[in-house]
């Protein structure tokens, strides 16, 4: 990869196909943006159509999210850079979002965190939803869909890339490293973007023509750390839109479920979001928290 040293601070760095909708994060010019882009097609007709930007790279690498991720970063100068966003190319946002989410990383000395999910967002965990009520949440969980990681993180979690295309079990995983202990794992609520498209797509078909599922790749990562299980979502904390610090699972579920009702008519579906935050109140006092180091 071509690469000159960069002045930003932060980068970005999406797995993208023909449909991807990176074109919208770079709403602002180059010079009043704090990010550089890194564009890693797996798809050859999408590399091959790429529109020159300034601030944007594009490499080509077939295969899945996460092992495609590992050749990019591993193929590239990325240890200047501060803090590093890898979504998923079928989120909307624009550029002054995508500065703020790294701007609060930053500010409250996160780890691993992401943006929260607008409420027309196709999501797999209700509880990424945006909470207005909220600045953020610390949680045991951060999705594959939209991380943003620190660099020690990074260094950290990089080599756990290489042999899993899907990342199944890495959201929970990089939640109890040393890296990010003590409240350095958080949703960003005072942010949303938009995830456009159902759950699944090209690089889950990918995954499926190897004979191996992303459950598999999940329960070796699991073994490697001495998991047994899948870990459930549970937030135990976070700060109030008025800055006001919530501690507690208890306190967390009231203060969320409020949240959401509140605006349950702006979901995409109202009834099903009623069903899932009821579903995250419960599991918000019954589900077992373990934040012991990994």
């Amino acid at each position: 990869m071509n690469q000159t040293k960069s002045c930003k601070r932060n980068l970005v760095v999406v797995r993208a196909g023909e449909k991807s909708l990176h074109p919208g994060w770079l709403s602002n010019p180059y010079n009043k943006r704090s990010f550089d882009l890194v564009v890693s097609y797996f798809s050859q007709t999408a590399f091959d159509a790429h529109v020159e930007v300034e601030g944007v790279t594009r490499v080509l690498h077939v295969g899945g999210k996460w092992d495609g991720l590992h050749k990019t970063l591993t193929g590239m100068n990325w240890e200047d850079y501060d803090f590093f966003w890898l979504p998923d190319d079928d989120i909307e946002t624009d550029g002054d979002v995508i500065d703020t989410m790294f701007q609060m990383a930053n500010n409250h000395g996160l780890a691993v965190c992401q943006p929260s999910l607008s409420r027309q967002s196709y999501f797999t965990h209700f509880i990424f939803s945006q909470c207005r009520d909220f600045r953020l949440r610390y949680t045991n969980h951060i999705e594959i869909m939209v991380p943003c990681l620190n660099r020690a993180m990074l260094q950290r979690v990089l080599p756990e890339f290489k042999d899993t295309m899907s990342g199944f079990g890495l959201d929970y995983i990089w939640c109890r490293l040393e890296e990010s202990r003590g409240y350095r794992a958080a949703i960003l609520d005072a942010i949303s973007v938009f995830h456009t498209r159902p759950i699944g797509g090209s690089l889950k078909k990918t995954i499926a023509t190897t004979g191996t599922t992303s459950q598999d790749e999940e329960i070796i990562l699991q073994e490697a750390y001495g998991l047994k299980e899948r870990v459930v979502p549970i937030a135990y904390a976070g700060i109030s839109a008025k800055g006001v610090p919530i501690a507690g699972r208890y306190s967390m579920a009231n203060a969320m479920a409020l949240s959401w009702k509140k605006d349950l008519k702006d979901f995409r579906d109202p009834r099903e979001a009623r069903w899932k935050m009821l579903q995250i109140y419960k599991r918000q006092l019954i589900k077992p928290l373990d934040m012991s180091p990994l």
